[in-house]
């Protein structure tokens, strides 16, 4: 049985095992590269442990997907979602995005935002089930494409 839970600074290298393969399954979806990130330290991945709200599913021991939180005042911003490929079409985005929305309720957050590589119609669709609206709001990113900002706002239960 597949199991949601947040990540604590004793994950780092549960982290960074997960991150790397992300990167390297799925290099244009994300902001960064495998090769930069090989190169981060112990303490480097402890820090981002305790700065920001990283959640993994995990299949028995091992990490399947991972989606991060980062916090800001009124809108947390949801990155680095990746979903191992034999794991896909199981509802674990929508699982990590639950997981991100509820410590963001928890801090007073009135939406979480997220941003897709235009071409990712996979993700986008999912996302879209899930609830996020298109801003209109986009970017390109150097070597990587365009990316498009997308909104879901939080409801108090």
């Amino acid at each position: 049985m597949v199991h949601v839970r947040r990540l604590t600074p004793g994950d780092a290298l549960v982290l960074r095992e997960i991150r790397l393969r992300a990167l390297a399954d799925t290099p244009e979806n994300f902001g960064s590269l495998v090769a930069v990130e090989r190169t981060k330290s112990d303490d480097d991945w402890r820090a981002w442990l305790a700065e920001r709200a990283w959640f993994a599913a995990f299949d028995g021991d091992t990490a399947v997907a991972l989606a991060c939180g980062w916090a800001g005042a009124a809108e947390w911003l949801v990155f680095s979602m990746w979903v191992a490929p034999q794991m896909r079409g199981h509802g674990l985005a929508a699982r990590l995005i639950d997981a991100v929305r509820a410590a963001a309720r928890e801090t007073g957050a009135q939406a979480i935002a997220l941003h897709v590589f235009e071409g990712n119609d996979r993700a986008r669709r999912v996302y879209e089930r899930i609830g996020f609206v298109r801003t209109g709001d986009s970017e390109d990113v150097p070597g990587k494409g365009r990316r498009h900002l997308m909104r879901l706002a939080l409801t108090r239960e």
